[in-house]
């Protein structure tokens, strides 16, 4: 067998898991968190990562069946011909046997199109959102600090969306995630491990998305 076709194969065998652990913390307390965060990841040079993203939420609701959404995701900086990222995360399985949320990825680069494309399949708008923060690795993980916000108003011409950003909360959305497969017995004790270096600034824990 061809090693494409061997590659295909097995990523139709074993699809792409997110194992994630999320948080929050309080922004006056934010500067300690990304303090400890640098001096535990690998950030050798002491250069952090940063983005400034944008990202759109389409769902196709189907009666008698579950929704899906897809997620349209480009970064601010690189306007105006951003690369687009359209997302597919599922919903996360609590499995108590896990002591990480684990839930199927799929990401894949897409024309600035996507989102007309989505609506004439059927897919209707349904929320947006900016996060700007830092990111840090640790090995195969990464843990990302954002600020996340929104419009304060949508469908205005005259509004510059850059200058008209409205927090949702007083502090700052922190979410560490590793992409693997199912057969990645040692994830989440090394996730684990690793979150409890950052107590008591953040505890980091899987969350039932669905309450």
């Amino acid at each position: 067998m061809e090693p494409a076709q061997i590659l295909i194969t097995q990523n139709r065998a074993f699809p792409s898991l997110e194992y994630v652990l999320q948080g929050s913390i309080q922004d006056d307390s934010v500067h300690l968190l990304k303090a400890r965060l640098q001096g535990l990841c690998d950030n050798i040079t002491g250069e952090v990562e940063q983005f400034d993203d944008h990202e759109i939420v389409y769902t196709l609701r189907i009666p008698g069946a579950s929704s899906v959404s897809l997620r349209v995701r480009y970064a601010i900086d690189d306007i105006p011909n951003p690369i687009y990222h359209l997302r597919y995360v599922a919903s996360a399985e609590l499995d108590k046997s896990q002591s990480v949320s684990v839930r199927q990825f799929h990401d894949c680069c897409v024309t600035k199109n996507i989102q007309i494309f989505l609506q004439d399949l059927g897919f209707a708008y349904d929320h947006e959102f900016f996060a700007k923060g830092d990111i840090f690795r640790k090995g195969r993980m990464k843990i990302t600090v954002a600020k996340i916000s929104t419009l304060a108003e949508r469908n205005r011409s005259d509004m510059n969306p850059m200058a008209m950003r409205r927090p949702f909360t007083n502090s700052c959305f922190v979410e560490m995630s590793l992409i693997g497969s199912m057969h990645d017995d040692k994830v989440g004790d090394e996730m684990k491990s690793f979150s409890e270096q950052l107590k008591p600034l953040i505890s980091l824990d899987k969350i039932d998305q669905k309450r």
